[in-house]
């Protein structure tokens, strides 16, 4: 591990320590206000007892209201000490988490979730991008679900666009020195998704909502309901001065007639209302957190974030308008006010009429707003995997096209510092087909993922485990880990083949970028014949072709294609013997591999072999 992650994780041990002091008071003064609250409530029950003695009904409900009042007060204050303690307590655990990333301490990691089946991806079963102890199990940070699918698409992305990367890495570079920021982020998005029951709404279900086509009109109805509450009033006046006879009982009917009729129009306004409110004053915390942040002026955040620093149509701003029309709907909850009012004035239609153009307002903005945040998360989860790995470096994309690729001290994200070994690595034009020889568990399979997880980083906008790495775009095809299939009746050989058939169909489709393919252990599942000379046939047949390969075996026969391939380079992983042991130096070097260890391994197992 480098010295300055080394001091990052001695920041986030010290951090977490201080965290546990703050936690540890916290405790002890929720606990005595738990006591503070059973006493005031036994209090209060005795002072009430001895004001009903003295038979003074004014005095009994003025205290019943005030000691009420005092006891909403302690619970409140008492709420907001559990609610920071559960704040610090999380943040807490995002600085514990850190540590566990660094360490890739999986079992320390949040819960992982991902259910989509990456059999038919391209690459990323074999690069181990998605799925447990992957790429995106060790980078995502996402408290909301849409923003950890938006980072799984970025790594998953099959098509890289150099604008969309380029832009990324500055809005990351931007994000990288926020990590209070971040922090808050994820904390305020913890308890926002905390508070979430299983009667509420998901906010997909509240956009869905908002963007139904609602086919009814209100300005007549209500224009009507209230000239009849008009003239429901006035004609009760004057029934009551003796000027007009009894003509309010018809104008009356009328109006509960005519309200009845059109109560369909109503009907959502109560739970929408609750609903909206809800989810707008939970999510907005968040809206307004970055609302009122201030980023460095030149930052691309600034710009990024364009759409919730508009004054005129600010998150802050809904939220006051959600809360003012939830706080009118939820008249609906008072069984005895809730008719009264209603029968007086259209109180109900014309609130529903305010909701109803409300959420045909809000509604794009909020889906822009959401837009934003999942992008942020996942965001904020690639700025955090810089953070936590200052070895790593952004990319240069690049349009070369004499060096099409080239890493210096390029290593695997997925083992930890004290294993992992780094490689340096150039590929020029004319000169990008790669065979790759060596012993088993020599290296070759892993220089392979190196590789390919090093690209998928680059085109998802995240820096890179390498010192330095300049790539041009490229699409990725791996037939590295493939299994047989015993529901579908396939052999190990019969799916490699097939494998390799979408391999050639990827290679010669009409595409503008190349491929960049890798293929380990060349058809390991036939006999050595036949390994042979359908090996020489693919390389021959690959050459030459829109894209890069690597492709690594155990057949240094293959090794003299190099005189007959001239895109054909060998390279070879070996390894050393001493004292009946062996040493792995997972380091690449030029030419086939000169020595083989197969049977030194069974010999060191005790297996018999042929001398």
């Amino acid at each position: 591990m480098s010295s300055s992650k080394q001091i990052l994780k001695e920041q986030f041990k010290d951090q977490s320590g201080r965290l546990r002091e703050m936690i540890g008071k916290l405790e002890k003064v929720s606990t005595q206000f738990s006591y503070i609250r059973g006493g005031y409530f036994v209090i209060s029950i005795l002072v009430l007892y001895l004001i009903a003695q003295t038979g003074s009904d004014g005095i009994f409900f003025t205290s019943l209201l005030a000691l009420t009042g005092g006891f909403i007060y302690l619970v409140a204050r008492h709420k907001r000490i559990t609610d920071h303690k559960e704040r610090l307590s999380f943040l807490k655990e995002i600085k514990e988490q850190h540590i566990a990333r660094m360490e890739l301490d999986w079992e320390k990691l949040p819960e992982y979730h991902f259910s989509k089946n990456m059999k038919a991806h391209p690459f990323a079963e074999d690069l181990h991008i998605a799925g447990d102890y992957s790429l995106h199990h060790l980078m995502d940070t996402s408290i909301y679900p849409k923003s950890s699918e938006r980072l799984s698409e970025w790594l998953l992305n099959e098509h890289p666009e150099k604008e969309k990367i380029q832009a990324r890495q500055q809005l990351i570079s931007d994000l990288l020195p926020l990590s209070g920021f971040r922090d808050r982020i994820q904390v305020q998005a913890f308890m926002s998704q905390k508070e979430i029951s299983d009667k509420d709404w998901s906010m997909e279900k509240l956009l869905r909502w908002m963007n139904e086509p609602k086919e009814v009109t209100f300005f007549g109805t209500l224009f009507i309901l209230s000239a009849l509450s008009i003239a429901n009033i006035v004609l009760l006046i004057t029934a009551v001065a003796g000027i007009t006879g009894p003509w309010v009982l018809l104008t009356f009917v009328t109006y509960l007639s005519f309200y009845n009729f059109n109560s369909h129009k109503i009907a959502e306004l109560f739970e929408a209302g609750y609903q909206i409110e809800k989810q707008m004053r939970r999510f907005g915390k968040i809206l307004v957190y970055i609302e009122q942040f201030s980023f460095p002026g030149n930052s691309s955040l600034q710009n990024f974030f364009k759409s919730l620093k508009n004054q005129e149509e600010s998150p802050s701003k809904y939220l006051k308008r959600v809360s003012r029309l939830a706080g009118a709907a939820s008249l609906q909850a008072n069984q005895v006010l809730w008719p009264l009012v209603n029968m007086m004035i259209p109180w109900d239609m014309f609130f529903s009429m305010k909701m109803e153009a409300l959420k045909k307002e809000l509604a794009p903005k909020l889906e822009n707003w959401l837009d934003d945040f999942y992008e942020l998360e996942a965001l904020n989860s690639l700025a955090n995997f810089a953070y936590l790995n200052p070895d790593c470096s952004f990319p240069e994309i690049s349009e070369d096209l004499e060096v099409l690729f080239e890493a210096k001290q390029l290593g695997h994200p997925l083992i930890n510092d004290k294993e992992r070994v780094s490689n340096d690595f150039i590929i020029k034009k004319d000169r990008d087909l790669f065979l790759i020889t060596g012993s088993n568990m020599a290296g070759k399979s892993t220089f392979l993922r190196t590789v390919g997880i090093n690209l998928v980083m680059a085109f998802a906008g995240a820096p890179v485990q390498a010192q330095y790495l300049k790539t041009n775009l490229f699409r990725l095809f791996t037939s590295i880990n493939v299994k047989d299939s015993l529901e579908g009746g396939l052999s190990h050989f019969y799916a490699e083949v097939r494998r390799l058939r979408r391999l050639l169909d990827k290679l010669e489709s009409d595409h503008k970028l190349p491929l960049f393919f890798f293929v380990d252990e060349i058809f390991k599942g036939t006999n050595n014949r036949e390994r042979f000379q359908g090996s020489t046939a693919f390389l021959k047949y690959v050459a030459g072709k829109n894209g890069i390969g690597m492709v690594s075996t155990h057949d240094l026969e293959l090794a003299s294609l190099e005189k007959e391939i001239s895109q054909l380079s060998n390279w070879h992983f070996a390894e050393t013997i001493e004292n009946g042991k062996m040493s792995f130096g997972y380091r690449i070097k030029p030419g086939p591999c000169p020595t083989t260890n197969a049977l030194k391994i069974m010999e060191i197992e005790g297996l018999p072999i042929d001398e």
